[in-house]
C-alpha cells in the first residue's frame, strides 16, 4: 500500500485545532497585524497562558518579562509564536494518557521536548541566525510515531515488542509490522497539517541529517539532537540502544570541542521548565 493511502483510510484522521488553522489563515494575510495574530491566540486562554509560560521561560532566555502575547510576538516574532501553538495543539491531539504495557506516550513527548531543547541549542552554536524553526522541529520529528501510536496503539505495541525481541531499531520494526517507517507516515500527515516544507524536511529525513543528500542545516541539528536527548535519557524514544551519527554531517557542522558536555546543565534546565509547561493535562 501506498504510505498516503494508508494515512488516508485512518476514518478520524486527527486534525488541527481551530486555533491553529485560523493563525496560519490570518499570519498568512499580508495586512493583518500582530493585534490580529493575538486575538487569535487570546480567544484560547489556556493556549494563550501556556503561551506565555514557554516564552517566560528559560528555553528562549528573555531579559525581560513577557506579559501578554503582543509583547510575545515582538520578542519572539510571529513565526515562533505560531509554532509553539502548533507543539500545544499536537499535545492536545494525541494527548498525554495513551498508554500499553511496553509504551508511555509522555516519554515519547519528553524524547521530543528534549530534541527540540537541544536542536535549538545546536543552531545557535554553529552559527545560525534563526533558529526559529529548530525547537519546533525537535518537537515534531517523531510525530509519525504518535500518529501510529494514536490510531493502532496495538499495532505499536508490536512495533516495540519486535524492536526488543529482535534487537533491531523502531524504524526497522515499523517497516516490518507496518510496512512504513515513522518518518514517512510522519512527513505525509505534516503536510497535510500544513505545516511548512523546511518542518517536514526535518521529520522526514532526521535519520539521515541530509536532505535529498544536500546539507540542510535544521535537519543535521535535529539528527543530532535525536541522538543526544537519547544519551542524555531525557524521555525515551522507544529505542533501546543509542543510533550512531551520521559522522558526515558531524564533519559539515564542525561542532566544536566539549560541546555537549558544556551544553547539558543548560539543556536539563531548559528541559525541565519546558516539560512542566507543555505536559500538563
Amino acid at each position: 500500500m501506498d504510505p498516503n493511502k494508508l494515512v488516508d483510510s485512518i476514518e478520524d484522521f486527527p486534525t488541527l485545532p481551530t486555533i491553529y488553522t485560523k493563525l496560519l489563515e490570518v499570519i498568512g494575510n499580508p495586512r493583518s497585524s500582530v493585534t490580529d495574530v493575538s486575538k487569535v491566540i487570546e480567544s484560547d486562554q489556556a493556549a494563550s497562558l501556556r503561551v506565555l509560560k514557554t516564552v517566560n521561560s528559560s528555553v528562549f532566555g528573555l531579559q525581560s518579562r513577557v506579559d501578554n502575547i503582543a509583547q510575545a510576538i515582538f520578542h519572539i516574532g510571529f513565526n515562533e509564536v505560531k509554532n509553539l501553538v502548533l507543539a500545544l495543539s499536537m499535545v492536545n491531539i494525541f494527548g498525554l494518557k495513551q498508554t500499553t504495557s511496553t509504551f508511555n506516550i509522555i516519554d515519547l513527548w519528553r524524547h521530543s521536548i528534549a530534541v527540540g531543547i537541544v536542536s535549538r541549542h545546536l543552531g545557535k552554536i554553529i552559527g545560525v541566525k534563526n533558529v526559529e524553526n529548530y525547537f519546533i522541529s525537535g518537537i515534531v520529528h517523531d510525530v509519525g510515531k504518535l500518529f501510529y501510536f494514536l490510531t493502532d496503539p496495538e499495532g505499536y505495541a508490536e512495533v516495540i515488542a519486535y524492536a526488543n525481541e529482535n534487537g533491531v531499531t523502531i524504524y526497522e520494526a515499523e517497516q516490518e509490522v507496518f510496512s512504513f517507517p515513522h518518518n514517512i507516515i510522519g512527513e505525509i500527515v505534516a503536510e497535510k497539517w500544513k505545516i511548512p516544507v523546511t518542518i517536514r524536511n526535518a521529520i522526514k529525513y532526521h535519520h539521515v541529517g541530509f536532505t535529498d543528500g544536500k546539507i540542510d542545516l535544521l535537519v543535521a541539528c535535529v539528527h543530532l539532537a535525536d541522538i543526544v536527548a537519547q544519551s542524555m535519557s531525557l524521555g525515551n524514544s522507544g529505542d533501546i540502544f543509542i543510533h550512531e551519527p551520521n559522522y558526515d554531517v558531524w564533519d559539515v557542522l564542525k561542532i566544536p570541542p566539549k560541546t555537549f558536555v558544556n551544553m547539558m546543565p543548560k539543556v536539563q534546565e531548559d528541559f525541565d521548565d519546558a516539560t512542566s509547561i507543555l505536559l500538563v493535562n
